[in-house]
């Protein structure tokens, strides 16, 4: 049960995670940059949630199958490829940051794909 909690709680923060790079994605776009503060904040989500898997996974390895273990390995890599990307933008302005939007969108393409995989495994599991 506990295993059970554990991965519908992931699926949740990384549902969560998707929401908050949605928006601030569609932020991005409309304005042309970010602020340092708004990126910083994003980017440490991105960042503890990346943590919680790390620290999570030698639970989850038994109990998920192949597909869903690549599935949580490319979610993990492409939440540190979207913190990366947060880290950088600075030009000319201290507190305002020009972040590359099409690495964002492929990172929030690339979560999503991982979300509907672990997502279609659930509802198997609870058919």
């Amino acid at each position: 049960m506990f295993v059970d909690r554990l991965k519908r709680d992931l699926l949740n923060k990384l549902i969560n995670v998707r929401i908050d790079l949605a928006a601030y994605l569609q932020l991005r776009k409309a304005k042309g940059y970010m602020s340092v503060s708004e990126s910083e904040h994003l980017r440490d989500n991105l960042f503890e949630l990346c943590n919680f898997m790390r620290e999570k996974a030698p639970t989850l390895k038994a109990e998920y199958d192949e597909s869903e273990r690549i599935a949580l390995r490319r979610a993990a890599e492409t939440l540190s490829v979207a913190g990366v990307c947060l880290m950088n933008g600075h030009h000319d302005c201290p507190t305002f940051i020009a972040v590359n939007a099409e690495k964002l969108e492929n990172c929030l393409t690339t979560i999503s794909l991982c979300i509907m995989c672990l997502n279609k495994h659930a509802k198997l599991e609870q058919q």
